[in-house]
């Protein structure tokens, strides 16, 4: 469209221009022949012209005459014509009779036989004898021929390039929309079970960044996936042993004793608790990736601290101690924190022994504040302090406690929705373990509910 466009406003433009270059042509002919016969003399009798044959012939003589324009003269009993006048537009007795009816100076087409469109512009001159008519004649045709050849190279040329173009848009086309078909082949072949399927990527542009992109996004799909089948195999491992002692002792009891009744009916009690704690803890870990799961406020992460402490010294008889405070103030959700200062005090009652101590405390630190929770237990192996973290890891083999495994992992979750984060090390002062949460002091605007930060 735009060579069609171009191409048509160009051949507008130039016939438009023909044109007037034309009727300029044919103006100013018969203007210099005016101006001769009011000026000029005669140079046989230096006197004005009186003969208006002496008048045509000096004129075409002196008149060097334009491509495709021919000069003749028809005067009452003759016709001149210039030496070197091509056509044979005089002797067309038609055309003499439509350029001797002017009888004042005038403009006209006549279409000739021979030539096609002819523009011609009349002088005419009385003079004693009669009256004589000078005609400048343009062949137009021949001029609109050479715009004709104009437009069929330009054409020609056109359709030539348009061809090229269309065979590179075509090739860069389906190189453009090769990733774009790649991706949509990976997507068909994604099933909810499946999502090891990459998109090949080449290139450095935008459609190649679009391609890394999506392979990101089907990583981190595929990492939620395989965590939420870890955490279903587990869950149902961690469940389907209360479930087989409630069953067994169910299958086992006698129910005509009723000190075994009272025995079994105890620890169905105990074992069904403890799944309610499971479930409540794996409730709690999924709302851990919602939006919502953070009430934030402006607070002193200092008084929250003091406050958990109060609430942990219910938890049993220790030796519980504030190492040291200090004003944090800080933007987060007060009761997440307290409840991640809880589960690591009872993670440390559940190491330690009564005249164990369990330390509180909080301190600003480089790009952050700290809080931790202390202990004079038995402490945590380097090996194992990473792992510990992860859903159904126990922190408390050896010790009798029996936990659900999702304490230390709820506690991550809670740092890791603060934009922060939680870690163990050994605790120089008190001896044993020592867990860590490092938060933010503001929002966390980089948080991205069920990602890592």
């Amino acid at each position: 469209m735009g060579l069609f466009s171009a191409g048509f406003a160009a051949w507008f433009v130039v016939n438009r221009q023909v044109e007037v270059r034309i009727q300029n042509s044919l103006a100013q002919e018969i203007e210099e022949f005016a101006r001769l016969a009011r000026d000029g003399v005669d140079p046989e009798t230096g006197e004005p012209f009186r003969d208006a044959a002496a008048l045509v012939t000096l004129s075409m003589q002196r008149n060097v005459r334009d491509e495709h324009e021919t000069h003749l003269a028809f005067l009452p009993d003759t016709t001149i014509v210039p030496v070197d006048g091509e056509g044979v537009l005089h002797q067309d007795p038609a055309f003499r009779t439509v350029a001797t009816r002017h009888l004042e100076p005038g403009f006209g087409n006549y279409l000739s036989p021979d030539h096609g469109l002819v523009r011609y512009a009349v002088m005419p001159v009385t003079q004693p004898g009669g009256r004589s008519h000078f005609v400048v004649g343009y062949f137009a045709d021949r001029e609109y021929a050479e715009v004709a050849s104009t437009v069929r190279a330009y054409a020609l040329a056109g359709t030539s390039a348009w061809t090229v173009l269309v065979l590179a848009t075509w090739a860069l086309t389906r190189r453009i929309l090769r990733p774009v078909e790649n991706l949509r082949a990976t997507a068909e072949s994604i099933t909810e079970s499946d999502l090891t399927t990459r998109i090949p990527v080449r290139g450095k542009d935008e459609l190649a960044e679009l391609g890394v992109t999506v392979n990101r996004m089907l990583d981190r799909l595929q990492d939620a996936l395989d965590s939420q089948r870890r955490m279903l195999d587990d869950a149902g491992h961690e469940l389907r042993t209360p479930i087989t002692v409630i069953r067994g002792h169910l299958e086992l009891m006698d129910p005509g004793d009723p000190g075994e009744t009272n025995a079994t009916r105890d620890l169905a009690i105990e074992e069904l608790d403890r799944m309610g704690d499971l479930v409540g803890d794996l409730i709690l870990l999924a709302k851990s990736r919602r939006h919502d799961f953070l009430r934030l406020d402006q607070l002193d992460l200092a008084d929250v601290l003091r406050r958990a402490l109060e609430k942990a010294t219910a938890l049993a008889p220790r030796a519980w101690v504030l190492d040291h405070t200090t004003s944090l103030p800080a933007v987060a959700d007060a009761g997440r924190v307290t409840q991640a200062l809880l589960q690591l005090a009872d993670n440390a009652v559940a190491v330690t022994h009564e005249a164990d101590t369990i330390a509180f405390g909080c301190a600003r630190v480089p790009g952050g504040n700290r809080l931790w929770v202390a202990d004079s237990g038995p402490g945590v192996p380097e090996a194992a302090r990473e792992e510990i973290f992860e859903r159904f890891v126990s922190a408390h083999e050896g010790t009798g406690h029996r936990g659900s495994g999702l304490g230390l992992a709820i506690v991550l979750a809670i740092a890791q929705a603060h934009g922060g984060h939680a870690w163990v090390t050994r605790s120089a002062q008190h001896g044993g373990a020592m867990f860590v949460l490092d938060l933010p002091t503001g929002p966390p605007t980089a948080y991205h509910p069920g990602e890592p930060v």
